[in-house]
C-alpha cells in the first residue's frame, strides 16, 4: 500500500490532503501537532497518526519512527509551521523522506510578507503599498488611511489580528491590542468587490499546474475571513497566470501553492495579497473540481508518471463549517444559505465513502464547549 505522510494541525487542510489522496488509493500517517487529532483520525483513510505538542517535536518523533521501507516516503506540508519546521530540519530528513523546497531562497525567507511584496512586484503583480513595522510599531509619515494590519509572518499571528484602520488614532488604538503578532506589516487597504486564490503546484522539471481559479463569493468573518461559497472555474493564459509562474519560479520553489489576489472595483484591477508555499486549506475544491495537485505533488515526489486530469466540475462549492457559522451569526440569511447550498456543487470535507469527517467538524466544536462547561460546574 502507498503511503504519505501529511504534517500539520488538526484541521481541514490536513484533511483534505489524506482524502485527495485516499481517492487515489493512498493511505496516510497523520503528524499532528498540537492538543488534539481526533478531525484527523476521523478520516477512514488514515492508517495511524504520530503526534506532539509542537511541529518540531512531532519532527523528533518521525525520526525516531519505523516505517518498515527502505524508500523515502513523501511528506505533504499543510501549514506554514510544518513547511518551515521541514526545511529547518532538512538535513536530518533527507535521507529518509521527500516533501517541497526552494532553491533560491529559504521558505523562512519566502513567508515574510515584504519579501514576497518585492518579488512579487518583480514578477509582475500589481501590489498595495505597505509599510514593514518590525518590532516597533512606530508608524512611519507615509501611511496612508485606510490601511490594513496584517502579520508579517502568516504562522506567527492570528487571523484576529488582521484589522482596517480608518485613521491614525485607530491604527494607534489597534496596534496595541494586538492578540498574536508582534511583527507587524501595515498594507494600503484595497476597495475590493472579491478576492481570488489560485492554488497550483510547482513541479520539480520546472512546469507550473494552475488549473483552476477559486473565486471567493462570500467570506467568514465577512472581511477578513475565509471563503464560504466559492465559484471554481479554470484559469486562463494571461497576465495573472504568467506572473505566478514568474514568481515561483523566482523563489525556485518545487511543492503545492496558493497565491491570494483581490480585485478593486474602482480601478477593475487585481492586487497581489500574498503567496502561501504549501498546501492550501480550499485544495479541496480544487480536487472536486478535477485536479489533484495533491497526487501530482507526490508522484513528482517520487519521479512517477503524473496522473492525468482529464474530467473538471466548474461551478460553485461551500466550504460548510464557514457557510455555517455565517449563517449562525446572521451575516446571511437562512434563505439566502439554503439557497447557495441547493446551487452547489458540493461541501469541502463531504466525500463519498468517507463522510465521517464532515460530521466530525461540527460534532467537535460542540463536545469541547460542553466539556468546558462540565468543568466549570465542577469548580
Amino acid at each position: 500500500m502507498k503511503k504519505v505522510i501529511v504534517f500539520g494541525n488538526d484541521h481541514t487542510n490536513s484533511v483534505g490532503v489524506i482524502q485527495s489522496l485516499g481517492k487515489a488509493g493512498y493511505r496516510s500517517i497523520g503528524l499532528v501537532y498540537g492538543f488534539k487529532n481526533d478531525f484527523v483520525k476521523s478520516s477512514k483513510y488514515v492508517e495511524r497518526v504520530i503526534s506532539a505538542k509542537d511541529a518540531q517535536a512531532c519532527i523528533d518523533k518521525l525520526v525516531e519512527a519505523n516505517f518498515n521501507t527502505q524508500e523515502r516516503m513523501p511528506i505533504i506540508a499543510t501549514c506554514d509551521m510544518a513547511a518551515l519546521t521541514l526545511e529547518r530540519n532538512k538535513e536530518k530528513l533527507k535521507d529518509r523522506f521527500l516533501f517541497e523546497y526552494a532553491i533560491n531562497y529559504t521558505l523562512d525567507y519566502l513567508a515574510k510578507k515584504e519579501n514576497q511584496v518585492r518579488m512579487a512586484i518583480n514578477a509582475g503583480f500589481n501590489v498595495p503599498k505597505s509599510w514593514n513595522l518590525n518590532d516597533t510599531k512606530q508608524i512611519p509619515d507615509d501611511v496612508t488611511y485606510p490601511c490594513l494590519i496584517k502579520p508579517l509572518v502568516s504562522c506567527e499571528g492570528a487571523k484576529s489580528d488582521i484589522r482596517v484602520c480608518c485613521s491614525q488614532e485607530e491604527l494607534e488604538k489597534n496596534l496595541n491590542s494586538l492578540d498574536y503578532t508582534k511583527k507587524v506589516l501595515l498594507q494600503q487597504y484595497i476597495k475590493r468587490d472579491y478576492e481570488i486564490s489560485i492554488l497550483g503546484c510547482r513541479l520539480s522539471t520546472g512546469i507550473c499546474l494552475i488549473p483552476a481559479i477559486e473565486n471567493k463569493l462570500t467570506l467568514y468573518p465577512k472581511h477578513v475571513g475565509l471563503e464560504c461559497l466559492a465559484n471554481m472555474q479554470s484559469l486562463e493564459d494571461g497576465p495573472i497566470k504568467k506572473s505566478i509562474e514568474n514568481l515561483v519560479s523566482a523563489a525556485g520553489y518545487v511543492g503545492l501553492f496558493s497565491v491570494e489576489m483581490m480585485h478593486c472595483k474602482d480601478d477593475d484591477k487585481f492586487y497581489f495579497t500574498e503567496i502561501n508555499l504549501r498546501n492550501d486549506g480550499a485544495e479541496a475544491f480544487v480536487t472536486k473540481y478535477g485536479a489533484n495537485l495533491p497526487l501530482n505533488h507526490v508522484e513528482d515526489l517520487l519521479g512517477l508518471p503524473l496522473t492525468k486530469q482529464t474530467e473538471y466540475h466548474p461551478g460553485y462549492y461551500i466550504w460548510e463549517m464557514h457557510h455555517f457559522a455565517s449563517v449562525v451569526c446572521g451575516d446571511i440569511s437562512v434563505w439566502t444559505w439554503l439557497k447557495e447550498i441547493r446551487k452547489s456543487n458540493g461541501f469541502l470535507m463531504s466525500h463519498s465513502g468517507d463522510m465521517k469527517p464532515f460530521f466530525v467538524q461540527f460534532i467537535n466544536p460542540i463536545l469541547r464547549k460542553l466539556k468546558i462547561k462540565r468543568s466549570e460546574n465542577y469548580k
